[in-house]
């Protein structure tokens, strides 16, 4: 049965605006924040009240996973009433079409896929054997591309360190096909109510109003407030004064709403055999990926699996018996590392790409399957395992390759470094392009021919979840970090109809494309575009 979030109260229709004589908006120069080296000063009081048992957090679906490194925000917004656009525009959202229908995806190859390699000599399929189809909350609701568009927002008031959520939140805001589900009450029926990951779609009507207000607001900016409350009551670390990541607060936000809008209402189990481990040795790499990613649906099925989702490879090479191990992951964004060197420097996207995909030895604590497995916040006891062939701790390669590429892609700078018990902030400049990224040389082969590589899944050729090459994407946003670790700030820039606008908290004003590419960048929000 589909359980339903009840309606919010309704607000006030919309009133068109229009800007005046249709004259140019004369750029303002940024005033970036200043910082000083002194320590933070002492702790202020005002945390907000969070319940006794809140609901488990959504396990995170990034890779590259550290702990975070909490730091105070000393930055007080200075005046509520900023400067702002003087005439706003609704978000021209696009038509989407509604004969498009999303379909589940089968949990293995399709039977003709089958019977098309049964034959081959390199590699077959005789060990997947399929598991019973999971009961899921049917979706009509499409992806799709969306052109350069007018995207006009209301600034978000700073409460004393949420920052780092007024950010991400216009980012998001300006994920046009994302953001309408949201907007036009779609999630509604979308929400599974029984999942016990999940929120039961208190989260998702927090962050549907928060979108919802700042499309339809008539003031310059809004208060937040509401909507932190509910953040700091399902995930109380971002409750107090202290300075959170924007990166740890987006995954908190993706995972919350998928596991709110898993279409998935009972979870298969999925184990794997050594059979099937020894099929994916010999599987070619876009086959085999194909094949992981639709047993991973058949658990995890929303819409933020549709936009933000994509697959990476992971291969271990024994250096002493040659014996590899493959696996193939989900992740959210791409946490890229980046050159630590002192003084001012420079390096661009592409080269922390390469390092990313860049073939590591492990050896000591790290060799082969080394894992540390933590009981709270104390390191009790390790797990290692052996190479499965030498029957003993053995040093190996790793090597990281991309294997399926989202319509949205999220980029992560890792500008914090750690050494020991210190954190270093990496202020490297990287020169990312702000259209025309091109990941087609990063991905596998095409599939053979005759084999479907995403119309099984009843997606079309118009969709930027097919995964046929090229990989193009254009940049629609970025989170900025200024400062370090003690005392930061966080902005944001968004595209709009051919031109920038810089977000910082209540302020939002047009900005210059040269302003884009530059220290602060930290975290960057591509979309595939059409070729």
């Amino acid at each position: 049965m589909l359980l339903i979030v009840p309606q919010t109260p309704r607000t006030p229709p919309i009133i068109p605006h229009s800007l005046a004589n249709g004259s140019a908006v004369a750029f303002t120069p940024i005033q970036y924040p200043s910082f000083s080296t002194s320590s933070p000063s002492a702790s202020r009081s005002g945390a907000t009240s969070v319940i006794s048992q809140p609901p488990a957090i959504p396990p995170q679906a990034s890779i590259n996973h550290s702990p975070l490194v909490r730091r105070r925000s000393d930055y007080v917004e200075q005046g509520s009433g900023s400067a702002s656009f003087s005439a706003r525009l609704p978000i021209d959202y696009p038509d989407l079409p509604h004969s498009h229908v999303i379909r589940p995806p089968p949990p293995v190859a399709s039977s003709s896929f089958q019977r098309h390699h049964s034959h081959s000599q390199s590699y077959s399929v005789s060990t997947l054997k399929e598991p019973p189809k999971p009961p899921t909350i049917a979706s009509t609701y499409p992806v799709t591309y969306w052109s350069d568009m007018q995207i006009v927002t209301v600034g978000l008031k700073n409460l004393g360190n949420t920052c780092y959520m007024n950010a991400t939140i216009q980012c998001l805001s300006a994920t046009v096909p994302f953001a309408r589900f949201f907007t036009e009450g779609r999630w509604r029926k979308a929400v599974n109510a029984i999942n016990p990951m999940g929120t039961k779609g208190h989260l998702a009507l927090a962050f549907a109003n928060i979108l919802y207000e700042m499309s339809h607001s008539e003031l310059p900016h809004l208060i937040p407030a509401s909507f932190r409350k509910s953040i700091c009551t399902h995930a109380p670390q971002f409750s107090g004064s202290d300075q959170h990541d924007s990166q740890e607060f987006l995954t908190f936000l993706l995972d919350g709403l998928h596991e709110d809008l898993n279409r998935v209402l009972h979870k298969p189990s999925n184990g794997t055999t050594p059979e099937r481990e020894a099929e994916l040795e010999r599987l070619p790499q876009s086959i085999a990926s194909r094949q992981e990613w639709e047993i991973y649906r058949m658990r995890n099925d929303s819409l933020i699996v549709d936009f933000f989702q994509g697959q990476f490879k992971n291969r271990l090479v024994c250096l002493t018996c040659h014996k590899t191990s493959t696996t193939y992951n989900s992740f959210m964004y791409l946490s890229l590392p980046m050159p630590s060197v002192r003084g001012p420097s420079k390096t661009s996207l592409q080269s922390c790409l390469d390092a990313f995909v860049k073939e590591e030895v492990l050896s000591g604590t790290e060799a082969w399957y080394g894992v540390a497995q933590f009981y709270g916040t104390n390191c009790s006891h390790v797990i290692t395992r052996h190479c499965p062939h030498c029957k003993t701790l053995r040093n190996a390669t790793k090597q990281l390759s991309l294997s399926r590429l989202p319509p949205i892609l999220l980029i992560h700078l890792k500008r914090f470094s750690h050494k020991g018990v210190f954190t270093d902030k990496i202020e490297t400049v990287v020169d990312f392009p702000l259209k025309g990224l091109d990941l087609t040389n990063y991905m596998p082969p095409a599939l053979p021919p005759g084999i479907h590589n995403g119309s099984t899944n009843g997606i079309g050729g118009d969709d930027p979840r097919v995964q046929t090459p090229p990989y193009k994407y254009d940049l629609y946003g970025v989170t900025n970090h200024f400062g370090n670790l003690s005392n930061g700030h966080y902005t944001a820039f968004i595209a709009s109809r051919g031109g920038w606008v810089y977000c910082d908290d209540s302020r939002v004003t047009p900005t210059d494309a040269k302003d884009i590419v530059g220290r602060p960048a930290y975290v960057l929000y591509y979309k595939r575009v059409e070729s």
